[in-house]
């Protein structure tokens, strides 16, 4: 089935209703970071990301592909699809991917006036709009890098690639009377999450075609004791038919491979919700609907028969549902996820000069739980306290720890925790507000998210 867009599908007319204010911050990054595309282009992008979205909402994912929202080979055009739809046409707007956007177009726009002052900061964007549109996670890192040290009083300029000739350091900075070369990483969500989940769907799936058959609302919560790959292929599947055996009270279990519980599930909350206002499919709000309260970074796996809004994103009614909440408990699973900076840091240690202070900042997203989070900034105080960086003049790592989250009552919310590192310091660290995506502003506590 096809999903035409109309012509007006982005456009928004009458005053802006008072439950969806404007934020200027986030318009004016858009208005930039569009700027650097020709409006045509632009509109044929944009177009592009809606389609994949809405035929991806309506036919699903097509055997043997990722199912993902947007096309890898033009990423940031969904980023800006979606940044765009937050302020100017919201009924776009996903509140779970945006929250890793919105919030740092937002910095950006926030420290517009700063990045202006960056020499280079043209060919930099003009490229990552365009030569490295499938990869646009680093680039905007380095934007808000960028943006902390001009923000700081530095004079910042980004280094010309010098592709085929040698790898360059990111930017030079002139900060306190001293000349840094900084380089900058992002690292990605680790490839070890990703096949924990992709065994959990493996693990669910003949329960889930099981329960969808016969329609019984079901709600499950697993912790997993032992690493994924080491559980059983039927261990859910048996769980599942216990329950089954006595289906009107709540099957519950504990073994050498994890612990959990199988029942019911209300649609009560939802159905009740849905008699006054519609749901965004995907949403957390959903979640808290079906399960009765909202867990930061849950793990979650749904199925549901609805029947779509004129808007299909959105629910309308519900008659069956299953959810099944996993937690990877298991110290070797909780150690895959926790994947160290070093490598990362050893990385950039080759791009840097041997003639003026260095620093390197690492960014990532901190989504992989508190525990996760918890051992990976042990493991980055243990590397770093005794990491040689050889002749290198390497003064401080920065370890940005960034964690999005999509509240059921808000359009996005942001934590972040900074730890900083001397390895060779001959003066004192060159950023002490070294937030990139919040505001210096903001509220500030001793102590990393992973505590609260």
């Amino acid at each position: 089935m096809n999903f035409e867009i109309p012509e007006d599908f982005f456009d928004f007319e009458g005053e802006r209703p008072e439950g969806w204010p404007d934020h200027p911050d986030v318009r004016r990054a858009v208005e930039l970071l569009r700027s650097y595309i020709e409006p045509t282009e632009w509109r044929e992008r944009r177009l592009a990301a809606a389609q994949r979205v809405y035929q991806l909402i309506i036919n699903g994912a097509e055997p043997g592909t990722t199912g993902r929202f947007f096309d890898a080979r033009d990423t940031f055009a969904y980023y800006l699809f979606l940044a765009e739809a937050y302020i100017d046409h919201v009924w776009n707007y996903d509140p779970v991917f945006g929250s890793r956007i919105v919030p740092v177009f937002a910095a950006i726009g926030r420290n517009l006036d700063h990045l202006q002052s960056v020499d280079g900061i043209d060919s930099r964007i003009a490229r990552m709009v365009s030569s490295e549109r499938a990869q646009p996670n680093g680039p905007l890192f380095e934007l808000l890098v960028a943006a902390a040290y001009a923000r700081a009083g530095g004079k910042v300029f980004f280094v010309p690639e010098e592709r085929g000739v040698r790898r360059t350091y990111d930017m030079d900075v002139s900060l306190h009377h001293r000349e840094y070369a900084i380089e900058c990483k992002r690292m990605e969500v680790s490839e070890f999450g990703e096949s924990e989940r992709a065994r959990v769907r493996a693990l669910w799936g003949p329960s889930s075609v099981h329960l969808a058959g016969i329609l019984r609302s079901t709600f499950a919560q697993v912790e997993f004791l032992v690493p994924v790959a080491d559980v059983p292929v039927d261990y859910l599947t048996h769980k599942t038919k216990a329950w089954q055996l006595a289906p009107d009270s709540d099957f519950e279990w504990e073994d050498e491979h994890g612990r959990g519980r199988i029942g019911r599930l209300d649609l009560a909350p939802l159905q009740n919700e849905l008699r006054y206002s519609m749901v965004l499919n995907g949403s957390t709000r959903l979640a808290e609907l079906l399960t009765g309260r909202y867990k930061r970074h849950q793990s979650m796996i749904s199925s549901l028969r609805i029947k779509h809004a004129d808007n299909p994103r959105y629910i309308a009614e519900c008659d069956y549902a299953t959810i099944l909440e996993w937690s990877p408990l298991a110290p070797a699973s909780i150690s895959g996820r926790a994947r160290d900076v070093l490598r990362k840091v050893a990385d950039g240690l080759g791009q840097l000069p041997l003639d003026r202070p260095s620093v390197i900042h690492v960014g990532f997203e901190a989504v992989e739980g508190d525990a996760v989070e918890k051992l990976r900034h042990q493991r980055i105080v243990a590397s770093l306290s005794d990491f040689d960086p050889g002749r290198k003049p390497l003064e401080y790592v920065y370890s940005h720890f960034l964690a999005p989250e999509s509240p059921p009552d808000q359009g996005w919310a942001f934590d972040e925790t900074t730890d900083f590192r001397g390895i060779r310091p001959t003066a004192p660290a060159p950023l002490t507000q070294p937030f990139l995506v919040l505001d210096e502003r903001a509220e500030q506590r001793v102590g990393g998210h992973w505590e609260i």
